[in-house]
This record gives C-alpha cells, sequence and structure tokens, in this order.
C-alpha cells in the first residue's frame, strides 16, 4: 500500500498527496514537459506536437517546468500505461467528480445516479479555484489566465483579458508557480485545461477538461464548475492534464 498521509514522490520527481473524499493521490501540478519528454524517449511513435511550446511567444526560462500542452486524451492515456508499467502502480487521469473534489466541490455538487459532466457545467456559479470573487486581482495570486503579461508579450487579435490582472506569464507557467489550495494542490485553475476520464454526456463524443487554461478570462469558463469538452483525439496548445495515482494496485500487464 502506498503511504496515503503523507503522499509519495515518483521516479520522475512528481509528487503526490491523499485528497479526502476519493480513494486516489493527486499529483500535486500538472504534468510537466520533462515528464512526457520522458515518456516520448522511451515509447515509440509518440506524436511530436507537445515539443511545440510557442504561441506568440518563446518560453526561454525553466521551459522544462512548464506543463505539456498539444496532447490530446488519447495521448494522456497511453502517458499513463506508459507510467503505470514504469512505476509499477496504476496511473490514470482522474474521473470528474474527483477532479470536483480536488478543486473543491465535493459538496457543492450533488450527483444522482446517470448524472453526466454536462449536467453540472457552471451549475455551481460562485466558487472560483482560487477561493476569491471574480474577477481576481494581482495580488490574489490565482493562477494562469489571459492578463497584462499575454497582451504586453503575446497580443492576440482575437484574445481578451483579464483586467487589473498580471500572473507574470504570457502564455504557460512553470507548475507551481501559484499558491496551492487547502489540498496542497496547485494550478487546478489557469495554465492548461486538464483531461478528465469522463465522456462529456451520454453521446459518448467529446471527453471533459476542466480549470481552464492561460487563455481564459470569462467569468463562467473560470469558475471551478466549468467543463469543456473536446473530442479525445484533439491537440490543443491550452490543453494539458494531471494523473494520479491509485493507492495498492498494480498495473495491468503491457499488451504483446
Amino acid at each position: 500500500m502506498l503511504a496515503m498521509k503523507d503522499g509519495i514522490t515518483n521516479t520522475l520527481g512528481m509528487k503526490f498527496l491523499p485528497v479526502k473524499g476519493t480513494d486516489v493521490l493527486f499529483c500535486i501540478h500538472e504534468v510537466r514537459y520533462q515528464d512526457y519528454a520522458a515518456y516520448a524517449a522511451e515509447a515509440p511513435g509518440v506524436a511530436m506536437n507537445w515539443k511545440n511550446q510557442s504561441y506568440g511567444f518563446t518560453i526561454t526560462e525553466r521551459n522544462e517546468d512548464h506543463p505539456v500542452t498539444q496532447v490530446s486524451w488519447e495521448d494522456a492515456q497511453k502517458f499513463c500505461a506508459w507510467l503505470s508499467q514504469k512505476e509499477g502502480k496504476t496511473y490514470r487521469l482522474p474521473t470528474d467528480e474527483e477532479w470536483s473534489i480536488a478543486v473543491g466541490l465535493g459538496r457543492a455538487e450533488k450527483r444522482p445516479k446517470g448524472t453526466t459532466p454536462a449536467m453540472l457545467r457552471g451549475k455551481e456559479n460562485t466558487e472560483f479555484p482560487w477561493g476569491g470573487d471574480f474577477p481576481p486581482k494581482t495580488k490574489d495570486k490565482a493562477g494562469n489566465y489571459s492578463d497584462e503579461s499575454r497582451k504586453a508579450k503575446a497580443p492576440n487579435g482575437a484574445a481578451q483579458y483579464l483586467e487589473d490582472y498580471d500572473d507574470g506569464f504570457p502564455t504557460t507557467a512553470p507548475v507551481m508557480s501559484y499558491k496551492p489550495n487547502k489540498l496542497g494542490l496547485c494550478d487546478l485553475g489557469g495554465n492548461v485545461w486538464e483531461w478528465c476520464d469522463d465522456w462529456y454526456n451520454n453521446g459518448q463524443i467529446e471527453r471533459v477538461l476542466r480549470g481552464g487554461s492561460w487563455s481564459s478570462f470569462e467569468r463562467g469558463a473560470l469558475l471551478s464548475s466549468f467543463r469543456g469538452l473536446c473530442t479525445p483525439t484533439l491537440r490543443s496548445g491550452y490543453h494539458g492534464f494531471r494523473v494520479v495515482v491509485v493507492p495498492g494496485s498494480a498495473p495491468k500487464s503491457a499488451a504483446p
């Protein structure tokens, strides 16, 4: 069994903490460029989209610590399978419900049988990952969103920006650049949208994304309860992922 109380750190240096109300340990940060690079170096046939971190601004400092982007839901599943075999434990994407508990919505969201993430999208309309009101102010250190730094250094004609907010980064930020939430987890708001395991609704066409990204600015999209949705093959500069580990579990055998 994994030590639930203090969490664990794996061989890639990814730290995991228990989240009360779930049966998993959450990585305290999003999967980093360096984590995905370790996977790509060992796994054959990995699409190289993830290597591009330039979205109107070239990252020159701590680029290995930024969250990996241009990773589809299917890519994330393959990373989890590789990491599970490497570590001898089951790593996977969090479920939508687990992610909600991690961001602090465990008691606020009711899930009768048959509830889909689509039914909960934006339903709890007062809670934000930083725990404060909207809009956030620079002093809140609320996370990495579409801000004054983006407007100054990576402007986009179609973009909009939060007023009176500057997180210091034009695009993505190194993981853990902002204060963690009460559970010790960082970047559950902003930086990159995070894939969850679930289908968005019963149509089973799109998968769920949570948390907003460095391009997000609208109040609705910044709510803790907001769900994004995309097909599982889509790769985007706004999308990344976070993983959880299941205590006491052994990975499924790799396919021959």
